[in-house]
């Protein structure tokens, strides 16, 4: 093995004693030795002076002259138009043939026209609102009527007591008074047939007069035409969903196809199929019947309850009727 001698760091003493033992021949030899020791062998550009030493050798008073302004841009002007030519002195004749007057000389002074001239000027008269068939101070209260089912209330029923307890029977609970309750909800059934037109606006205003005593969250809507088993609403969703009896109340308004009829009214077979099924749910059905009693039909089946849809009804005459509420079941 050979030994390995330190030689320890370089420095700047090194290079420059390892540079002065070379020999340069010419001056970019020199300029290159020079360079590696941080040397520059050429000369550098004189420094200009700052402006203000100018300033005061030009201007010994102080004095200054203004400096002159920029020129200014020329401005851009779009060139001449062209010089119209003349048109020659000497013209053609048109051929234009003016046409014959197509209205009359004389005004026309037809009867006819001079009765829509009258009805054109006639004064506009103030439309005048239409009454509702149910009026709005009435209308909860007769809802309210026809659609109040009955449930045991607060009260004790003291006739009852007394005859259980005169004869002996048992008395595992209490027996209470009813009282009428709207908390199930009702069906709502309008019929938009033809001979029901006169009565549209009347069958809407009734979802707003039940919604408002029902809740719109417990009335469900449905339309038909007619023939109320086939009757149907929409879903939120939008599906089309069929009626069935559903344990609440069922109201329903029509006229059994009496527009344009003349004595009692021979309702479709539907009805009383209607009427039947809501008799086996036991569910209460009311009809509105827009048409006077001596119009209404006899033989619907089910006991259905039949209220005068009409601006002169009242909570009482319907209590008459009903009572203080109907039995579901």
């Amino acid at each position: 093995m050979t030994d390995e001698t330190d030689r320890g760091e370089i420095h700047l003493g090194d290079l420059a004693r390892a540079l002065a033992a070379l020999k340069w021949e010419n001056d970019d030899q020199a300029k290159a030795i020079a360079a590696c020791l941080g040397f520059a062998l050429h000369t550098s550009p004189k420094p200009k002076p700052p402006v203000e030493i100018y300033d005061r050798q030009r201007y010994p008073s102080g004095e200054r002259t203004p400096e002159q302004p920029p020129p200014e841009r020329p401005l851009f002007v779009p060139p001449a138009p062209e010089a119209v030519p003349p048109l020659p002195a000497n013209h053609l004749a048109g051929r234009i043939q003016p046409l014959p007057e197509r209205a009359p000389a004389a005004p026309d002074d037809s009867a006819w026209l001079q009765e829509g001239d009258a009805l054109y000027s006639a004064e506009e008269q103030t439309a005048v609102a239409r009454q509702p068939l149910f009026l709005e101070r009435t209308s909860r209260h007769i809802v309210s009527a026809a659609l109040g089912t009955l449930r045991s209330g607060a009260e004790i029923d003291e006739a009852k007591l007394i005859s259980a307890i005169c004869r002996r029977e048992p008395i595992p609970e209490l027996p209470r008074r009813p009282e009428a309750t709207l908390e199930l909800g009702c069906q709502l059934l309008l019929d938009y047939s033809a001979s029901m037109v006169p009565f549209w606006e009347d069958l809407n205003g009734l979802i707003g007069q039940v919604g408002e005593v029902m809740g719109e969250g417990n009335t469900r809507v449905y339309s038909f035409d007619t023939r109320p088993t086939e009757a149907v609403c929409w879903t939120p969703e939008g599906e089309r969903e069929p009626w069935q009896p559903e344990g609440r109340p069922v109201l329903a308004a029509t006229d059994f196809g009496i527009q344009g009829r003349s004595g009692r009214a021979q309702p479709d077979s539907a009805w009383r199929i209607f009427a039947e099924r809501c008799r086996q749910a036991g569910v209460p059905l009311v009809i509105l019947v827009p048409w006077p009693r001596a119009r209404w039909p006899l033989d619907l089946g089910g006991c259905p309850e039949l209220v005068h849809w009409n601006a002169h009804t009242s909570a009482s005459t319907i209590r008459k009727k009903i009572g203080l509420g109907h039995r579901i079941g």
